[in-house]
């Protein structure tokens, strides 16, 4: 169910969610910035898997909706108004937004390892409204400014960019690795070029979908490899994995989420070589630990960025990394749930809501 309530000028657009399938575009206050934050005028929003589970299910795993909220977490927009405290940042500078607002004082955020903050708040996905909207407030420290070369469109795409890049930091990738990317979706993708621009040998992007393979290999994919089957059968899988790449693989990542999809990457893999899951897909599954464990196979959780904007950015800007190809539609505001359908039927790669209407 999507509802749209009454327009009122100078008021908010917003896409809320109230819970599960309850989706709702309401006319709100512009919100003022309090100490330490900056109003945003909104420009693009990526819509993702994330957003999609959160309507159909009005959770995800431990994340469940019980206020209403603005959804979307990948934000770019132009800092419209600034907050007592804020410096660094100018009314009229363009950024893109980090939703991720760790609280800095827990013993993960002491460890430096903020993205997995015990009190983590997402802007629109935990506790906090998001960018499906026409205006936000954000804290000053999540705003990474855009240098000119660089879209408001492509800054949205930094977030998704940034689960790329820190799973490649996270299996701590040794130049001329040998890598598999399972899934080509928009995370998929951006890890294979983050795979790539960051020190890979060779990257193998695998996918049921021939026209996610074809953009794959337009956006570098080294090899591109559709399996004839699900894999039912991961010591059959990791044969044919390892022969389409040529070699064992060095790093798997796992960006799919599909069945299977993690025993068929430890079954491709070498001795001592690295599984790194990304993708949300099964909670609980059939997997070959005991494999993993005698050939010291290292099977690493990847969640969210970790303070890697700056690093997104200049990759982008250096022309090193190429968001914008995955972009496949872009829609207006009130047509999120029209976004949703499509990425639930298949029939889209990334889907950018266009926030200035």
């Amino acid at each position: 169910m999507q509802v749209e309530l009454g327009i009122t000028a100078g008021m908010n657009k917003a896409v809320r969610l109230y819970g599960k399938e309850d989706l709702r575009v309401e006319f709100l206050p512009i919100p003022e910035p309090q100490e330490n934050y900056v109003q945003l005028r909104l420009a693009s929003t990526g819509l993702c898997r994330t957003d999609v589970h959160l309507f159909d299910e009005g959770q995800l795993d431990h994340i469940v909706i019980k206020d209403p909220i603005t959804i979307g977490h990948e934000i770019s927009g132009t800092v419209s108004k600034l907050g007592l405290g804020v410096s660094g940042l100018s009314v009229g500078d363009r950024v893109a937004v980090d939703p991720c607002r760790p609280c800095g004082q827990c013993l993960q955020c002491s460890r430096q390892r903020s993205n997995i903050c015990q009190n983590l708040s997402e802007s629109g996905v935990l506790h906090v409204d998001g960018g499906f909207a026409n205006y936000m407030t954000t804290p000053a420290f999540t705003c990474h400014k855009l240098p000119d070369n660089v879209s408001l469109e492509e800054g949205a795409m930094i977030e998704p960019l940034s689960v790329g890049v820190n799973a490649v930091h996270r299996a701590r990738m040794c130049p001329g690795d040998q890598v598999i990317v399972f899934g080509a979706g928009p995370v998929g993708l951006y890890t294979m070029q983050s795979a790539k621009a960051l020190g890979a040998g060779k990257v193998m992007m695998v996918d049921i979908n021939e026209s996610r393979l074809k953009l794959a290999t337009q956006m570098g994919a080294d090899i591109v490899y559709r399996p004839p089957a699900p894999f039912t059968d991961p010591k059959a899988a990791g044969i044919d994995l390892k022969a389409a790449l040529g070699d064992e693989a060095d790093v798997c990542f796992e960006c799919s989420g599909a069945h299977g999809t993690v025993d068929a990457a430890i079954h491709a893999c070498r001795p001592g070589s690295k599984v790194v899951l990304i993708g949300f897909g099964e909670m609980a599954m059939d997997v070959h630990l005991g494999m993993a464990a005698v050939r010291e196979i290292d099977l690493l959780g990847a969640f969210g960025n970790l303070n890697n904007y700056p690093e997104c950015i200049q990759l982008v800007a250096e022309g090193k990394i190429d968001v914008k190809s995955a972009i496949s539609h872009r829609l207006p505001l009130d047509k999120v749930r029209d976004g949703m359908e499509l990425i639930r039927k298949g029939q889209s790669v990334k889907v950018v809501i266009d926030c200035t209407n």
